[in-house]
This record gives C-alpha cells, structure tokens and sequence, in this order.
C-alpha cells in the first residue's frame, strides 16, 4: 500500500516535470517567459515564484475544497492566487527592488497564470493535500526548469558566453552569436523548437 503511494508520488513528479511539462509540452504560461528569459536572475525570480505560489495553491484548495461549491470555486481560486502573488510582490520589492523592477508588469501577471489555475481547479479540486501539493510542486519545478533552459540558450545563442555560479564561460566566438536569440521572437522559435523535440520522443515513446 506504501509502496503503491509512493510509486503515484513519483508518477505525478514525472508527468509534471517531464511528460507533461508546463512549457515544453502542455505550452501554457508562455508571455512572462519569452519576456522574463533573458537573464539568469530575472528567470529564477519568476520561477521560483511560480513554484511556490502553485504549491501554496494547491495546498489551500485542496484543504477547503470540501467548503466550496463549484460555482465559486473559480472565483475563490483566482483570489488566492491574486494574494498570494501580492505577498509575493511585497517581498521581492522589499528583498530585491532591482529583481522586482526588473520583472516589472509579469510578476503580477502571474496572478492569471493558465497553469495555476488549471491544476488547482483541475487537481487539487479532486485529490488529497500530499498528492496536490506534489502536483503543485512537480508543475512548477517544471516550469522553472524550463525557464531555465531556455534562459540559458538564449544567453549562449546571443552571446557565445554564459556566467554560471559566478564562473564565466566562452563557447564560441560573438562574432558567430545569433543576436535574434536576445529578443522574445527569438526566445519563442527556442520554445517551438524544444516542443518539436519534446513532442518528437513522445511520439517515439509511445509507438514502442
């Protein structure tokens, strides 16, 4: 019986992070990345945020979900959200006001994120707190995991160079950077590329 829970913990972290991930499968919550992924810093700001405000979500409607009709649970949902993603803003400025500044208009947006809706109404409506703050916690690892990855491109793409734990790095001469990947169509052309390559080994998974 433990083993069978553990065994569905671990499936909801795989399809979270990998087999359904937010950005590279799923394609939602894709605005504040293509804008946000240009800097290490920016990205982990955004992404953790994400990360915890979908934990903290998850965690709360899956408690009172008894409590809710699903006529107002809509509406409950976005008005956590929308005050966890408040907290959130006051700590940032108070913590970092150049990150804050930095992520400027999509670190609110983030209260009408498609991807924290959807799993609180979806999951967390429906299961059990472990199984939705994992579910919480797998989504946004995914996200920031891909927020990641494309920043890091990105920055390498665009300059041939990339600083990673204060350590800098060249790969290539600048004169052979691709200068599209610092803005957000270039940003976006990594994104599809990535979900064809995602979408690819699915494919290829599932005709074994």
């Amino acid at each position: 019986m433990v083993n069978d829970f553990k065994n569905e913990l671990k499936n909801i972290l795989n399809e979270g992070i990998i087999k359904r991930n937010p950005v590279f499968v799923l394609a939602i919550a894709l605005t504040p990345l293509l804008a946000v992924s240009d800097t290490i810093e920016k990205a982990l700001g955004l992404g953790i945020t994400v990360l915890f405000i979908m934990v903290l979500v998850n965690l709360m409607i899956s408690i009172f979900k008894s409590k809710l009709s699903d006529e107002v649970l809509t509406i409950v949902t976005i008005a956590i959200i929308a005050f966890l993603v408040t907290i959130a803003e006051m700590i940032i400025q108070v913590r970092n006001i150049a990150l804050y500044q930095d992520l400027g208009i999509y670190l609110p947006l983030t209260a009408v994120s498609g991807l924290i809706l959807q799993r609180a109404i979806t999951y967390s409506n429906r299961n059990n707190v472990i199984k939705s703050v994992v579910d919480g916690f797998a989504y946004g690892l995914g996200y920031l995991g891909a927020l990641i990855v494309i920043t890091i491109i990105r920055i390498i793409m665009s300059t041939g160079s990339i600083t990673l734990l204060s350590v800098p790095m060249r790969l290539f001469d600048s004169v052979y950077a691709f200068d599209l990947a610092d803005t957000a169509f270039g940003a976006f052309l990594i994104v599809g590329l990535i979900l064809g390559i995602f979408k690819t080994f699915q494919q290829r998974g599932e005709s074994k």
